[in-house]
């Protein structure tokens, strides 16, 4: 399976998106919202951390994350700079990540000149050098420092913003979980849209 599966856009070019999945592997729900964010004009990489692996229980889906944890950073920027170099990006490459995804990101943008960062449910400790949006659930029981996350994403100010999403928790948005929550993903990704799709 390939490291990066780049989607174009209808119009065959467009600003760049890295897609990075949660820890349960590059499975068909981010497949889904990568080619939801070509339809709207963006040139998606889905970036694949875990070798092609794809697991559904959370037992599994950890031994994954202690499997790949080190060598994860180094693939997904090598990822980053395959779709920035892709003939078909115009406009510099932002990314967007679901939890293990986010929190890839959240160290990128501070050595890789990403546009802007999209996390869903991720914190960590790092100095913001882009913007970035923020999606937290409100009850999040994997979230190591929420409320610090928000702080920082608050006090750095516009573009950059915090979004918590009442009554939801941790996986909120992505369809084949049972914590899925419809209205919240939807608001999380038309924001989402709105925010990388700004000049």
């Amino acid at each position: 399976m390939d490291q990066l599966e780049i989607i174009l856009p209808a119009s065959g070019s467009g600003p760049g998106v890295l897609v990075i999945h949660p820890w349960w592997g590059r499975n068909e729900t981010v497949m889904h919202y990568g080619r939801r964010l070509a339809e709207r004009g963006f040139v998606v990489g889905l970036a694949d951390a875990f070798d092609g692996q794809i697991v559904t229980d959370r037992d599994a889906a950890q031994g994954l994350l202690e499997r790949y944890w080190q060598t994860a950073p180094a693939l997904l920027a090598d990822s980053f700079r395959s779709l920035a170099a892709h003939r078909a990006v115009v406009g510099g490459v932002s990314g967007l990540g679901f939890s293990f995804g986010g929190f890839q990101l959240l160290q990128l943008q501070e050595e890789l000149p990403l546009r802007r960062v999209v996390t869903y449910y991720a914190d960590r400790e790092v100095a913001l050098k882009v913007p970035v949006l923020g999606h937290f659930a409100e009850t999040d029981p994997f979230a190591d420092d929420q409320a610090g996350m928000i702080s920082k994403l608050e006090a750095a100010g516009p573009p950059s913003a915090a979004i918590v999403y009442p009554g939801t928790t941790h996986w909120f948005a992505e369809a084949d979980r049972p914590e899925y929550d419809a209205a919240a993903a939807e608001a999380a990704f038309e924001r989402s849209v709105a925010f990388l799709s700004a000049v």
